[in-house]
């Protein structure tokens, strides 16, 4: 390695302090197959600022320390928000239930209702009946002028009923 950093002609060739002829030759010297000490030194610059940029075990730790601190704490806003949600579907199934029981009640009510509303009916219809029953017509009954119906009816039953 040190043959292609110094190339063939050995150290000395690197450390030639002699400013380069063009900028194109602070990088490298094709013609002589070496590279020049300020393009050695830049290369050095360059490996030391890549070497700065790259992350070490201890910088990939810490980064995944915090993303997973991140991620717990987002873990943590998405249980209680699922915990509230299940709070609310606790109390809106309560509600609901409670709500089932009522309409339950209030059907059970009306039916209630419905069979009373029914049996009055028939006792108004059993009473009305039972009133006409007592009504007695009388047709074919000849009324002379002066003379009272209900005398000559009340004098007929009783003779008849005896």
């Amino acid at each position: 390695m040190d043959d292609f950093l110094t190339g063939p002609q050995g150290l000395q060739d690197a450390a030639d302090t002699s400013a380069p002829a063009s900028p194109g030759s602070c990088i490298a010297d094709s013609s002589r197959g070496t590279i020049g000490p300020t393009a050695l030194s830049q290369i050095l610059v360059d490996i030391a600022a890549i070497s700065a940029s790259m992350l070490t075990r201890r910088d990939k730790s810490e980064m995944v320390a915090e993303l997973r601190a991140v991620i717990r704490e987002e873990i943590a806003a998405v249980r209680a928000d699922l915990t509230a949600l299940e709070h609310r579907v606790d109390a809106l199934d309560a509600e609901r239930l409670q709500k089932t029981h009522r309409q339950q009640a209030v059907d059970m009510a009306t039916r209630r209702q419905g069979n009373l509303l029914l049996d009055l009916r028939r006792q108004v219809e059993d009473l009305d009946n039972r009133g006409r029953l007592n009504n007695i017509r009388v047709r074919g009954l000849p009324e002379a002028e002066g003379e009272m119906p209900h005398e000559i009816l009340t004098s007929l039953f009783t003779h008849l009923l005896g």
